[in-house]
């Protein structure tokens, strides 16, 4: 950026909460940079942290410089872009302010240029209600989407992903222990995302949540469970989905299933072959769907309903339903020696 640009997002000591959520307001990353007179990174401050002291009762015309975050991530102008890429997301941040040699604030990057994104204005639905009980132990305290990968959270990597392809608008169905992942992820501002939650007041299955969202725009849909490990490309989800002119797509998973014995076939009980220990391939449902939002309101509300009998009726009415393979990494963490394998390829940086 040059000087007059970096002005839309600079303020200083003197400014007011006021006038900062007006110029926040208007340079449309909904952020600012806290500078001293000579032009030294003070602090950050989004629309969240302005949002959240409004809350607090803090008054408008209070010095920025009370509510401002004094502890941000920083770059170096000569950073290389990856180095500054990885570090924004293993921060989940979605800026980084960049000083010179002599540590005096001179540019603001942001990943989705960085990563070359459009934003999309396609919803994210992740399901997180459910108590994972295979798990055992691991999630007596805590909700299954809430055990870490790695560093962090399996939802907070399936959200970091996502927003890699441009979506930054999330609804996270929430039951068990739902306060664990609201106080986290809060409204998703600090991972430069919005957050709503759908909530369950009592378990719905893994389609009845979808009852409760209302459609914001035509745009596609994605729907997904909130414990999946996975390196897919959901923007080719998308474009898939629409060049099928599909109502539902359905991501499938190749599994492969090997009969521990020899599989003998016969004709009038005479042995026609003998085939050893055979391997069986079969498409199974990988928890992650596109689907036409208005199709949606075909789920009755406030009711138990499994997204098999969703997908059931679809087919049944006649609605064209597509298939899409995912090809790379995907786990269900749902079983102990799965959780173990994820959390394996997480720290390996896979």
């Amino acid at each position: 950026m040059n000087k007059d640009e970096l002005k839309k997002y600079t303020v200083s000591i003197k400014t007011t909460i006021y006038e900062a959520l007006s110029l926040v307001d208007q340079n449309s990353r909904q952020m600012a940079i806290l500078v001293d007179q000579d032009q030294c990174i003070i602090g950050v401050i989004t629309d969240g942290d302005i949002r959240r002291a409004i809350l607090k009762g803090i008054p408008l015309d209070s010095p920025i410089i009370s509510v401002v975050n004094r502890n941000p991530l920083i770059g170096g102008k000569n950073e290389p872009k990856k180095a500054l890429i990885s570090r924004m997301q293993d921060r989940s941040v979605s800026f980084i302010p960049l000083v010179n040699d002599e540590n005096k604030f001179e540019d603001i990057v942001f990943l989705s240029d960085l990563l070359n994104i459009s934003r999309k204005n396609n919803s994210i639905i992740i399901m997180a209600g459910g108590k994972g009980t295979r798990l055992g132990e691991l999630t007596k305290n805590c909700p299954k989407p809430m055990l870490k990968i790695g560093s962090k959270p399996i939802l907070e990597t399936i959200i970091t992903h996502l927003s890699l392809f441009g979506f930054h608008d999330f609804h996270i169905a929430v039951n068990y222990l739902k306060e664990q992942i609201m106080d986290y992820f809060e409204d998703g501002e600090k991972m430069g995302v919005k957050i709503s939650y759908l909530h369950e007041k009592k378990p719905l299955g893994t389609a009845g949540a979808l009852a409760n969202f209302e459609p914001q725009n035509s745009e596609p849909v994605i729907v997904m469970n909130g414990d999946i490990y996975t390196d897919m490309d959901f923007s080719a989800l998308i474009d898939i989905h629409k060049s099928n002119n599909a109502a539902a797509t359905v991501c499938l998973r190749k599994y492969d299933c090997q009969i521990p014995y020899g599989v003998v076939k016969t004709n009038n009980r005479q042995i026609t072959t003998i085939e050893e220990k055979p391997v069986l391939s079969y498409f199974v449902n990988a928890g992650i769907y596109t689907f036409d939002p208005m199709i949606l309101k075909m789920i009755p509300k406030n009711t138990y309903y499994p997204m098999t009998k969703f997908l059931e009726k679809l087919l049944k009415n006649g609605n064209p339903v597509y298939s899409h393979e995912i090809e790379g990494i995907w786990i269900d963490i749902g079983r102990h020696d799965d959780f173990k394998n994820a959390s394996q390829i997480a720290t390996m940086g896979i």
